[in-house]
């Protein structure tokens, strides 16, 4: 408070004491008396479908923020960004709205490559290179987008394809045994659910150091289907949505190969979120060689799912008989058997927790619904690597190999709404959003 200068000591006084019940009563008003103006602001927030909020397409919230909830209990969050029009405009919308978020992951990946894996930056970038070709061929729109977010951005192209090729350049080249990784995936179908929806989501767990870098983006794509999801901002396609009722969850698995080329897996995964039935989002996995090993849980508001264990040249489909899917880090399709899966030795908490979601899923059939998710989520079966992964009460916390659970989704594909956490979900509240 600047200080006051008054010739007459009485005046100055009584305007001191007047200041200073002014200051008290604000300071009030901020620990829980009367709401100030940016409380109610941020109240009013509260649950509201992200495309409604302009502030936060303008504003581009930035994820290290934290929003005041109801009790004054703060909250992460995860920026919303909506883009739309022909893909090399939404590309530089997003990287104008995203710069901050796409330039902390490539920071983060060029410490993570070097430490974890001893790829260092320059040798990444080379290999990314040999996957432009594949893009391109794959879906030309797709390779677009990653050109506008370069230039959005004001970034190098290829940095960019690296962010897109990351698991390919992490299984393929880099130097390290495994990696640390513990996604879980659930699908129920309307004949288990409680309200006779269709029910998916995960807990995707991942490198601790990604947070402040994850963005939730609905991209209208017009004529495809407007798009939904949270990713790493700079990716193209990763978990989500779209408006005509696809939802999409993924795992990381992984096989004793090396892929010779191939269309990276977090585009494949922007090619089923392109598509607007399960045939065609199939067809999207099968149509080319992947560049790596992944697990695609997919399903549709009509009322069907199915899993897909692809490899880089072959793949096997599970559908779910009794109506519930589950998934974690290895490969339990039956074509897929045979195969030397390092996951089953890199992650042996996979097991459990397939099993855990199982047991749990199943034993609720017919009373399914969001809340049976979050309980499964929430799990703490085989601590600190359950289902719910607490990567920071492991002894090498600041270690960039860490992983934890970085966020937790539950969509809803009838009412086109996902619930989604920033962080562990047993920390951090569910918040909702919803396509336009």
């Amino acid at each position: 408070m600047d200080r006051i200068w008054c010739d007459n000591d009485c005046k100055c006084e009584r305007y001191r004491i007047f200041l200073l019940a002014l200051y008290l009563q604000l300071l009030a008003n901020e620990r829980g008396g009367k709401p100030t103006r940016t409380q109610l602001k941020n109240k009013n927030r509260k649950n509201t479908n992200p495309w409604r909020v302009k502030s936060a397409i303008q504003n581009n919230q930035r994820a290290s923020q934290h929003e005041s909830r109801d009790g004054g209990q703060e909250m992460n969050t995860i920026p919303f960004i909506r883009v739309s029009g022909p893909a090399i405009e939404r590309g530089r919308q997003l990287g104008e709205l995203a710069k901050e978020q796409i330039s902390q992951n490539i920071t983060m990946y060029r410490q993570y490559f070097q430490e974890v894996y001893r790829v260092d930056w320059d040798e990444a970038r080379a290999y990314a290179t040999t996957y432009v070709p594949w893009i391109e061929q794959y879906d030309m729109e797709i390779m677009d987008e990653i050109r506008g977010m370069s230039e959005g951005a004001n970034l190098d192209l290829l940095d960019l394809v690296v962010l897109n090729a990351r698991s390919e350049i992490i299984i393929n080249i880099g130097k390290a045994h495994s990696v640390l990784d513990g996604c879980t995936c659930l699908a129920a179908t309307p004949i288990v659910t409680k309200e006779q929806e269709m029910l998916i989501g995960q807990n995707w767990d991942w490198n601790h150091l990604i947070s402040p870098g994850m963005i939730v983006v609905e991209i209208d794509q017009s004529p495809k289907p407007t798009i939904l999801m949270v990713t790493e901002a700079g990716i193209v396609g990763k978990i989500g949505m779209n408006s005509e009722g696809l939802g999409l969850c993924m795992n990381f698995l992984g096989m004793d190969e090396v892929s010779e080329g191939g269309v990276p897996i977090h585009v494949v995964l922007r090619g089923i979120l392109n598509s607007n039935t399960l045939p065609k989002a199939i067809g999207q996995i099968t149509k080319l060689p992947r560049g790596t090993s992944a697990n695609y849980m997919i399903a549709h508001k009509e009322g069907e799912s199915v899993d897909v264990e692809a490899t880089h040249n072959d793949y096997d489909v599970i559908y779910p008989l009794d109506g519930c899917t589950t998934h974690t880090n290895h490969f339990i399709a039956p074509r897929m058997l045979n195969i030397e899966d390092t996951k089953r030795n890199g992650i042996p908490d996979t097991h459990l927790r397939q099993g855990v979601a199982t047991r749990l899923l199943t034993t609720q059939s017919g009373s399914i619904d969001a809340e049976t998710f979050k309980r499964i989520f929430t799990n703490h079966a085989g601590h600190p690597v359950g289902i719910c992964r607490h990567g920071e009460a492991m002894a090498d916390a600041e270690a960039a190999g860490t992983a934890k659970t970085v966020f937790s989704i539950i969509m809803n594909l009838n009412k086109g709404c996902f619930e989604l956490t920033a962080g562990n979900p047993c920390e951090n509240p569910y918040e909702t959003y919803c396509l336009k």
